[in-house]
Protein backbone atom coordinates (compact mmCIF):
# COMPACT_ATOMS: atom_id res chain seq x y z
CA UNK A 1 0.00 0.00 0.00
CA UNK A 2 2.68 2.66 1.18
CA UNK A 3 5.00 1.21 -2.41
CA UNK A 4 1.68 2.26 -4.32
CA UNK A 5 1.12 5.39 -2.99
CA UNK A 6 4.71 7.01 -3.29
CA UNK A 7 4.88 5.46 -6.49
CA UNK A 8 1.49 7.74 -7.73
CA UNK A 9 3.27 10.74 -6.11
CA UNK A 10 6.31 9.96 -8.19
CA UNK A 11 4.09 9.68 -11.16
CA UNK A 12 2.38 13.28 -10.45
CA UNK A 13 5.36 14.68 -9.77
CA UNK A 14 6.64 13.57 -13.10
CA UNK A 15 3.49 14.62 -14.57
CA UNK A 16 3.63 18.16 -13.17
CA UNK A 17 7.44 18.97 -14.38
CA UNK A 18 6.19 17.87 -18.05
CA UNK A 19 3.68 20.03 -18.03
CA UNK A 20 6.22 23.08 -16.59
CA UNK A 21 8.83 22.24 -19.10
CA UNK A 22 6.19 22.16 -22.08
CA UNK A 23 4.80 25.60 -21.32
CA UNK A 24 8.34 26.69 -20.94
CA UNK A 25 9.31 25.49 -24.03
CA UNK A 26 6.11 26.83 -25.83
CA UNK A 27 6.70 30.33 -24.48
CA UNK A 28 10.35 30.13 -26.27
CA UNK A 29 9.04 28.73 -29.19
CA UNK A 30 6.20 32.80 -29.27
CA UNK A 31 9.27 34.65 -28.07
CA UNK A 32 11.51 33.29 -31.06
CA UNK A 33 8.86 34.24 -33.50
CA UNK A 34 7.48 37.37 -32.88
CA UNK A 35 11.16 38.97 -31.20
CA UNK A 36 12.33 40.94 -34.46
CA UNK A 37 15.76 40.81 -33.01
CA UNK A 38 15.51 37.23 -32.84
CA UNK A 39 14.35 36.52 -36.23
CA UNK A 40 18.05 37.00 -37.45
CA UNK A 41 19.34 33.87 -36.01
CA UNK A 42 16.22 32.09 -37.71
CA UNK A 43 17.27 29.45 -39.87
CA UNK A 44 14.17 28.54 -41.74
CA UNK A 45 14.18 30.47 -45.09
CA UNK A 46 10.38 30.82 -47.09
CA UNK A 47 11.64 31.12 -51.06
CA UNK A 48 8.31 31.89 -53.10
CA UNK A 49 8.88 29.76 -56.74
CA UNK A 50 6.46 28.54 -59.33
CA UNK A 51 5.57 25.61 -62.03
CA UNK A 52 8.34 25.09 -64.30
CA UNK A 53 8.97 21.13 -64.42
CA UNK A 54 11.00 19.69 -64.55
CA UNK A 55 13.14 22.64 -62.78
CA UNK A 56 10.68 23.32 -59.82
CA UNK A 57 7.50 22.08 -59.45
CA UNK A 58 5.32 21.37 -56.50
CA UNK A 59 4.32 17.70 -57.63
CA UNK A 60 8.09 16.18 -58.67
CA UNK A 61 9.98 14.43 -56.49
CA UNK A 62 12.17 17.06 -53.90
CA UNK A 63 10.73 19.76 -56.52
CA UNK A 64 12.47 19.50 -59.32
CA UNK A 65 16.35 19.78 -60.55
CA UNK A 66 17.13 23.54 -59.92
CA UNK A 67 15.22 23.68 -56.14
CA UNK A 68 16.88 19.95 -55.71
CA UNK A 69 20.14 22.75 -56.21
CA UNK A 70 18.72 25.24 -54.13
CA UNK A 71 18.15 22.51 -51.27
CA UNK A 72 21.92 21.48 -51.85
CA UNK A 73 23.39 24.46 -51.26
CA UNK A 74 21.48 26.14 -48.81
CA UNK A 75 21.10 23.12 -45.94
CA UNK A 76 25.10 22.97 -46.51
CA UNK A 77 24.75 26.39 -45.27
CA UNK A 78 23.17 25.88 -42.27
CA UNK A 79 19.42 26.73 -43.41
CA UNK A 80 15.81 25.09 -43.64
CA UNK A 81 14.26 25.93 -47.13
CA UNK A 82 10.44 26.44 -47.40
CA UNK A 83 9.59 26.47 -50.97
CA UNK A 84 5.85 28.63 -51.27
CA UNK A 85 4.77 27.94 -54.87
CA UNK A 86 2.31 30.78 -56.17
CA UNK A 87 2.19 31.93 -59.71
CA UNK A 88 5.53 33.42 -61.39
CA UNK A 89 4.10 36.90 -61.57
CA UNK A 90 3.57 36.78 -57.62
CA UNK A 91 6.46 35.56 -56.65
CA UNK A 92 8.43 38.13 -58.27
CA UNK A 93 6.73 40.92 -56.89
CA UNK A 94 5.87 39.56 -53.70
CA UNK A 95 9.42 38.58 -52.76
CA UNK A 96 10.35 42.52 -54.09
CA UNK A 97 8.32 43.61 -51.60
CA UNK A 98 9.44 41.49 -48.99
CA UNK A 99 6.98 38.81 -48.04
CA UNK A 100 9.95 36.58 -49.35
CA UNK A 101 13.32 36.41 -49.04
CA UNK A 102 14.23 35.56 -52.57
CA UNK A 103 12.80 33.86 -55.71
CA UNK A 104 14.62 31.68 -58.44
CA UNK A 105 15.68 30.71 -61.30
CA UNK A 106 15.71 33.81 -63.35
CA UNK A 107 17.54 35.64 -66.05
CA UNK A 108 19.07 38.51 -65.09
CA UNK A 109 17.59 41.58 -66.70
CA UNK A 110 18.32 45.74 -65.95
CA UNK A 111 15.34 45.87 -64.20
CA UNK A 112 15.61 42.91 -61.87
CA UNK A 113 19.30 43.97 -61.33
CA UNK A 114 17.71 47.41 -60.04
CA UNK A 115 14.82 45.79 -57.94
CA UNK A 116 16.44 43.26 -56.43
CA UNK A 117 20.17 41.58 -54.90
CA UNK A 118 21.52 39.88 -57.47
CA UNK A 119 23.95 37.68 -56.61
CA UNK A 120 27.40 36.83 -58.78
CA UNK A 121 27.19 33.34 -58.86
CA UNK A 122 24.45 31.75 -60.91
CA UNK A 123 22.19 28.70 -60.00
CA UNK A 124 21.35 27.35 -63.55
CA UNK A 125 21.70 28.11 -67.03
CA UNK A 126 18.82 28.35 -69.68
CA UNK A 127 19.07 26.73 -73.39
CA UNK A 128 16.01 29.05 -75.04
CA UNK A 129 15.43 27.52 -78.38
CA UNK A 130 12.68 27.88 -81.10
CA UNK A 131 9.96 24.97 -81.47
CA UNK A 132 7.84 24.49 -84.23
CA UNK A 133 6.71 21.76 -86.74
CA UNK A 134 8.80 20.54 -89.37
CA UNK A 135 5.17 19.33 -91.16
CA UNK A 136 4.94 22.96 -91.82
CA UNK A 137 8.43 23.96 -92.51
CA UNK A 138 10.36 20.92 -94.03
CA UNK A 139 13.30 22.89 -95.03
CA UNK A 140 13.53 23.74 -91.46
CA UNK A 141 13.80 27.31 -89.24
CA UNK A 142 17.56 29.05 -89.82
CA UNK A 143 16.74 31.09 -86.97
CA UNK A 144 19.56 32.39 -83.96
CA UNK A 145 18.36 35.47 -82.76
CA UNK A 146 14.74 36.43 -81.95
CA UNK A 147 15.09 39.61 -84.45
CA UNK A 148 15.00 37.03 -87.00
CA UNK A 149 11.25 35.97 -86.33
CA UNK A 150 10.65 39.30 -88.80
CA UNK A 151 12.58 38.30 -91.36
CA UNK A 152 11.25 34.90 -91.43
CA UNK A 153 7.94 36.07 -91.30
CA UNK A 154 7.29 33.79 -88.44
CA UNK A 155 4.70 34.94 -85.88
CA UNK A 156 5.61 32.90 -82.69
CA UNK A 157 3.27 32.56 -79.49
CA UNK A 158 4.47 33.27 -75.85
CA UNK A 159 3.61 33.30 -72.17
CA UNK A 160 2.93 36.73 -70.28
CA UNK A 161 5.99 37.66 -68.52
CA UNK A 162 8.04 35.30 -70.26
CA UNK A 163 11.74 37.11 -70.49
CA UNK A 164 10.99 37.39 -74.63
CA UNK A 165 7.94 39.36 -73.93
CA UNK A 166 10.02 42.70 -73.67
CA UNK A 167 12.17 41.86 -76.83
CA UNK A 168 9.38 41.11 -79.24
CA UNK A 169 7.77 44.34 -78.02
CA UNK A 170 11.66 46.13 -78.93
CA UNK A 171 11.75 44.83 -81.80
CA UNK A 172 8.53 44.95 -83.48
CA UNK A 173 7.45 41.51 -83.39
CA UNK A 174 3.83 40.82 -83.32
CA UNK A 175 3.60 37.58 -80.97
CA UNK A 176 0.22 36.20 -79.56
CA UNK A 177 1.07 36.39 -75.52
CA UNK A 178 -1.42 33.87 -73.48
CA UNK A 179 -1.47 33.18 -69.71
CA UNK A 180 0.25 30.03 -69.20
CA UNK A 181 2.63 27.41 -70.81
CA UNK A 182 -0.55 25.36 -71.71
CA UNK A 183 -2.22 27.54 -73.35
CA UNK A 184 0.76 28.43 -75.64
CA UNK A 185 1.34 24.59 -76.44
CA UNK A 186 -2.33 24.27 -77.78
CA UNK A 187 -2.24 27.38 -79.20
CA UNK A 188 1.35 25.83 -81.53
CA UNK A 189 -0.27 22.52 -81.45
CA UNK A 190 -3.14 24.16 -83.02
CA UNK A 191 -1.22 25.92 -85.79
CA UNK A 192 -2.43 29.40 -84.40
CA UNK A 193 1.11 30.06 -84.53
CA UNK A 194 4.81 29.24 -86.12
CA UNK A 195 7.50 29.27 -83.45
CA UNK A 196 7.32 29.07 -79.74
CA UNK A 197 10.38 29.76 -77.48
CA UNK A 198 11.27 28.18 -74.08
CA UNK A 199 13.94 26.41 -72.53
CA UNK A 200 15.10 23.73 -74.36
CA UNK A 201 14.76 20.71 -71.48
CA UNK A 202 11.62 22.01 -70.39
CA UNK A 203 10.38 22.42 -73.89
CA UNK A 204 10.42 18.65 -74.40
CA UNK A 205 8.86 17.96 -70.87
CA UNK A 206 6.39 20.20 -71.76
CA UNK A 207 5.57 18.98 -74.88
CA UNK A 208 5.07 15.41 -73.56
CA UNK A 209 3.12 16.58 -70.42
CA UNK A 210 0.53 18.41 -72.20
CA UNK A 211 -0.07 16.68 -75.53
CA UNK A 212 1.85 13.46 -75.08
CA UNK A 213 4.79 11.46 -76.41
CA UNK A 214 3.16 11.18 -80.53
CA UNK A 215 2.57 14.59 -80.22
CA UNK A 216 6.31 15.60 -79.30
CA UNK A 217 7.43 13.57 -82.37
CA UNK A 218 5.68 16.30 -84.76
CA UNK A 219 8.01 18.84 -83.09
CA UNK A 220 11.93 20.15 -83.80
CA UNK A 221 13.76 22.84 -82.36
CA UNK A 222 15.95 25.67 -83.98
CA UNK A 223 19.26 26.53 -82.91
CA UNK A 224 20.15 28.13 -79.31
CA UNK A 225 18.43 32.12 -79.96
CA UNK A 226 20.37 32.61 -76.30
CA UNK A 227 22.53 30.48 -73.65
CA UNK A 228 22.34 32.55 -70.54
CA UNK A 229 22.50 32.10 -66.50
CA UNK A 230 20.01 32.42 -64.32
CA UNK A 231 20.03 33.75 -60.79
CA UNK A 232 18.12 33.86 -57.44
CA UNK A 233 16.67 37.10 -56.68
CA UNK A 234 16.85 38.08 -53.14
CA UNK A 235 14.70 40.61 -52.06
CA UNK A 236 16.19 44.41 -51.27
CA UNK A 237 13.10 45.09 -49.15
CA UNK A 238 12.89 41.85 -46.97
CA UNK A 239 15.40 42.41 -43.52
CA UNK A 240 17.67 39.25 -44.15
CA UNK A 241 17.45 40.21 -48.30
CA UNK A 242 20.88 41.51 -48.69
CA UNK A 243 22.44 38.93 -45.49
CA UNK A 244 21.28 35.94 -47.07
CA UNK A 245 22.59 36.61 -50.83
CA UNK A 246 25.86 37.83 -49.57
CA UNK A 247 26.22 34.39 -47.46
CA UNK A 248 25.59 32.53 -50.52
CA UNK A 249 27.83 34.17 -52.53
CA UNK A 250 30.21 33.37 -49.50
CA UNK A 251 29.64 29.81 -49.75
CA UNK A 252 30.09 29.34 -53.57
CA UNK A 253 33.45 30.98 -53.88
CA UNK A 254 34.26 28.32 -50.80
CA UNK A 255 35.85 25.00 -51.19
CA UNK A 256 32.51 23.34 -50.70
CA UNK A 257 30.17 25.66 -52.29
CA UNK A 258 32.69 24.93 -55.41
CA UNK A 259 32.33 20.99 -55.16
CA UNK A 260 28.51 21.19 -54.83
CA UNK A 261 28.25 23.05 -58.12
CA UNK A 262 30.23 20.86 -59.84
CA UNK A 263 27.43 18.75 -60.55
CA UNK A 264 25.95 20.99 -63.07
CA UNK A 265 29.14 22.94 -64.09
CA UNK A 266 28.07 26.52 -63.36
CA UNK A 267 30.35 27.57 -60.43
CA UNK A 268 31.99 30.41 -61.91
CA UNK A 269 31.14 34.22 -60.61
CA UNK A 270 29.90 36.73 -62.74
CA UNK A 271 28.79 40.32 -62.34
CA UNK A 272 25.21 40.05 -63.57
CA UNK A 273 24.11 42.05 -67.11
CA UNK A 274 21.00 43.57 -68.47
CA UNK A 275 19.54 42.55 -71.75
CA UNK A 276 19.52 45.54 -73.13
Amino acid sequence: MGLGRDNYILRLLAMVAFVVALCGSAGNVRADSNDPAKQDDDKEIRVAVGEWPPMVSETLPKFGKHAMRFQAIFEAMGYDVQFVFVPWQRAYEQTRHGVYVATFPWLSTKERYEDFNVPRYPIAQAHQKGFYKPARFPNGVDLNQLADVSLLGLRPVGVASYWYEDEFRKLGVAADIVNNSESAWRFLNADRADIMFEEEEVGWYDLERLLGANAAKNYATTSPVTTRNMFILFSRNHPRGEQLMQAYDTFMASAQGQEICKQWSICTAEVPVSSD
